[in-house]
């Protein structure tokens, strides 16, 4: 009886979470939500796939939201170290270690300038990672922090736009950019259909004005 009652607990708080996730995942709204994209991502990916999620804006979102379809470890991050630029270099190790499985590497753009050098890696190994980028061109977790914590008096944590698909280009790694929430699903399915190393670049909304899944910013 007590583990029915807690199943059936657990169902009401999961059916709470999903009614607040869905109309954020439907939105049309520029710039696009994070959790738009975490849903296209549950709806594409193969039920053997494995999520690697940076510890930037991706890993609430993830975390929250991801949906795994079986027991495994299919969903890494590093989410307790901050240890910006892990997915990409992390998502290498994932696709050398299951080779044959689809990977996918999540991370902000701040993240992104870490280790974007590793994408000649990539090339070069013919690695078929998949990566996505949430570009807000921002620190996202440090940013909310400070809105939090310290009434908006925001210190060194915006910087330019960068136009990633192009760096990645750059490298030789297919790429795509969406700034249109509509055109998300179909630049998102090219990637995971592309036999090589791929990049969506997607223009985020900022994590300071977003509802992000946290219960408090750090700081």
């Amino acid at each position: 009886a007590d583990t029915a009652d807690g199943r059936a607990l657990v169902e009401v708080a999961r059916a709470a979470k999903r009614a607040g996730f869905a109309p954020l995942a439907a939105s049309l709204e520029r710039p696009i939500k994070p959790e738009r994209v975490v849903d296209t991502l549950n709806r594409l990916l193969p039920e053997d796939a494995i999520v690697v999620a940076d510890p930037g804006t991706p890993c609430p979102y993830f975390s929250a939201y991801h949906e795994s379809r079986h027991a495994g470890r299919q969903f890494i991050t590093n989410r307790a170290h901050g240890a910006l630029g892990f997915s990409l270099a992390a998502g290498i190790g994932a696709s050398l270690g299951r080779p044959g499985t689809t990977v996918v590497s999540v991370m902000g753009d701040g993240s992104f300038g870490f280790t974007c050098g590793e994408m000649e890696t990539l090339v070069r190994r013919r690695i078929p990672l998949k990566m996505i980028v949430f570009s807000n061109s921002v620190f996202g977790w440090i940013k909310a922090s400070q809105k939090a914590g310290y009434d908006r008096r925001y210190f060194s944590v915006d910087f330019s736009r960068t136009d990633h698909a192009r760096v990645a280009e750059a490298f030789g790694v297919r790429a795509w950019r969406v700034e249109d929430p509509a055109m998300l699903d179909a630049a998102i399915r090219a990637a995971l259909e592309h036999d090589g190393p791929a990049l969506v670049d997607v223009i985020t909304q900022e994590l300071q004005d977003a509802a992000a899944p946290v219960s408090q910013w750090m700081g």
